[in-house]
């Protein structure tokens, strides 16, 4: 086996994964990873890998150009015939330019696609079952590898995260309510009683959450078939779910600016009128390290509430896909291969505070020997140990849905919170909604 060499420089990073959407810290260094001799399984190579492979990632080269060329470098030194073109898309254009790509046949051989995309494009890339082998499949996390899959085919390659999320609480106000930081709530049931009690207690806010998708998820509700042709959310379950929530807000619970409609709610951790926050992430504590200092003090970090099968929950991940129309879909998948091992995650890990999909790669010291017990290094560490139990909890759409009505669907649950609703009524009529799209996404393909 030949190993890669690195020229990585170890980051300090006693701090939480600092990773939202596409956006990337700094860079801090340069390196490359990973060993490679093609992928196994239908879709490998009889021979020596030769041609072009067309890399793409997101929002990658500004901060982490000398850390994609030295990996290039790397893999094209294993394998001579083979030439890596690297194009950086930015985030809210990867959608566009990539089906522009399919029309003029101009097609990446590996891209990255974050989970929010995945099952809009799913049915443009090749089934990585027939490419990668189990062995090869079986170095990945099993959750991410699922939360990968789109209606029973894998689709993507599961890369980096930003991790689990966690619970965040302040001690000068949970300390009143005798909070034991060793035993959090475990489910978004467990947390809304929390929250009613810490308000009625101290007449602090306890929250400011609301029944999104991904919480709605986590307490039991199915938002779509696994064929992705029909919307099965508007239950009486999730109308009484929704119910709960607005409870909480009315009876203070959770905070007045979780209803609003735009992303800045004015009740925080940070501004110290809410007590805990029960599923940030963990770029979040590092953020509030640096802008609230005070506040970050102040905090316990645990746990976060548990989906129903007992699962952390991670709010999305970024995956590597092949194309169906790739021209070298070996050299492809050999390059995903060497760009995911646990090598080359590392050094990837070792320039940004982000979390990787290989399970090797959290057995070294850059996890496992972090000093201090500051809330971003507990944080780090609450996360790796969880990390096995791990799942992608994203709501996959079938092509041709537009993203917006996810966020219709929480602006929607937000307004009923607000206004004391009718949760059944405001399920039935996001259900319509969501079941048009479908039907014609349905007629189209």
């Amino acid at each position: 086996m030949t190993t890669t060499r690195f020229t990585t420089r170890r980051a300090l990073l006693a701090t939480g994964a600092g990773l939202t959407g596409v956006a990337l810290a700094g860079c801090l260094g340069a390196g490359g990873g990973g060993d490679s001799d093609g992928a196994a399984g239908a879709g490998a190579a009889d021979g020596p890998l030769e041609g072009t492979v067309k890399f793409w990632t997101i929002n990658l080269r500004k901060n982490f150009q000398d850390y994609f060329e030295q990996l290039i470098a790397d893999f094209e030194e294993q394998h001579p015939e083979v030439t890596v073109e690297w194009v950086d898309v930015p985030g809210q254009e990867m959608q566009t330019k990539y089906l522009a790509a399919l029309t003029t046949g101009d097609v990446p051989d590996a891209v990255n696609v974050d989970s929010k995309n995945l099952g809009q494009l799913a049915t443009t890339f090749a089934d990585l079952e027939e490419i990668f082998s189990e062995d090869e499949l079986a170095i990945y996390q099993p959750g991410l590898v699922d939360g990968v899959r789109v209606q029973g085919t894998l689709y993507g390659i599961p890369w980096y995260n930003s991790g689990t999320l966690v619970g965040v609480w302040r001690k000068s106000t949970m300390d009143e309510v005798g909070f034991d930081p060793s035993s959090p709530p475990q489910s978004w049931e467990e947390a809304l009683d929390l929250a009613d009690e810490v308000h009625e207690a101290t007449g602090v806010y306890g929250t400011n959450t609301d029944p999104s998708l991904r919480r709605l998820q986590a307490m039991g509700v199915d938002f779509v078939n696994e064929d992705l042709t029909e919307a099965t959310f508007a239950t009486d379950d999730a109308a009484n779910l929704v119910s709960r929530f607005q409870e909480s807000y009315a009876g203070g619970g959770i905070a007045p600016g979780a209803s609003a409609l735009d992303a800045q709610e004015p009740q925080t951790i940070a501004n110290g009128e809410i007590a805990f926050q029960a599923d940030m992430g963990p770029g979040q504590i590092t953020t509030l390290q640096n802008d609230a200092p005070d506040a970050y003090a102040d905090i316990y970090v645990t746990t976060s509430p548990r989906n129903l099968e007992g699962k952390d929950q991670m709010t999305g991940q970024h995956s590597m896909a092949v194309p169906a129309q790739s021209e070298n879909p070996a050299a492809g998948a050999a390059f995903i291969k060497f760009l995911t091992s646990a090598e080359a995650q590392l050094g990837f890990c070792e320039l940004v505070p982000i979390f990787p999909s290989a399970l090797e790669t959290l057995e070294a010291p850059l996890f496992t020997e972090e000093p201090g017990d500051d809330p971003a290094v507990q944080a780090r560490r609450i996360v790796v140990e969880n990390f096995p139990n791990a799942v992608d909890t994203t709501v996959h759409l079938p092509p041709g849905i537009p993203d917006q009505i996810r966020q219709d669907f929480i602006m929607a649950m937000k307004e009923t919170m607000r206004t004391g609703g009718d949760p059944a009524a405001a399920l039935e009529a996001q259900q319509a909604a969501w079941q048009e799209q479908l039907d014609s996404a349905e007629d189209a393909g």
